[in-house]
């Protein structure tokens, strides 16, 4: 392995730690009283460190505040694809006018906020299963979150 400058997420790992307790975990359905899901909907491990570091390497170089966004909203594709199409139909909505039209979305915040970054947006679009795999990823990661997970500890090269 080749060494390489890097520097610790610290936005990643303060969005770990306050365990998105919101809309993003609400998407999957309690498991039954029975204890364990049932096969079908039975969670596949965390990624390991190799695999999370390939998932992320396009987003890797990203602020510490888009890269919160994006992995937020990767847990919303169907309203990522909602929002890509609105941004390609509406490319002149910038500022006030921007934040006025995304008042009157239902999309979830972390998705709104793409919309000011239209690139981000459409290549999330353009890669829907890798988006689907990175939210997955992320919620996977946040479900069984643990201080010294991969997640904590990544390191990405910084310029």
């Amino acid at each position: 392995m080749n060494p390489r400058p890097s520097r610790c997420r610290p936005g990643v790992v303060a969005l770990l730690a306050m365990g998105l307790s919101g809309p993003a975990l609400a998407q999957g359905s309690p498991p039954p009283a029975g204890g364990s899901p049932p096969p079908a909907q039975k969670q596949k491990p965390p990624l390991k460190a190799e695999e999370l570091e390939a998932l992320t390497a396009p987003i890797a170089l990203y602020p510490d505040p888009l890269l919160a966004q994006v992995l937020m909203a990767s847990t919303y594709p169907l309203e990522v694809v909602e929002a890509a199409r609105w941004s390609k139909a509406n490319p002149k909505v910038t500022g006030k006018d921007l934040e006025d039209a995304m008042q009157k979305q239902t999309w979830d915040a972390s998705v709104k906020s793409l919309c000011s970054f239209p690139d981000t947006l459409a290549m999330m679009n353009d890669k829907l299963d890798w988006t689907q795999q990175l939210g997955d990823a992320f919620l996977a990661q946040i479900k069984t979150f643990d201080p010294d997970s991969t997640w904590t500890k990544a390191e990405v090269p910084k310029p």
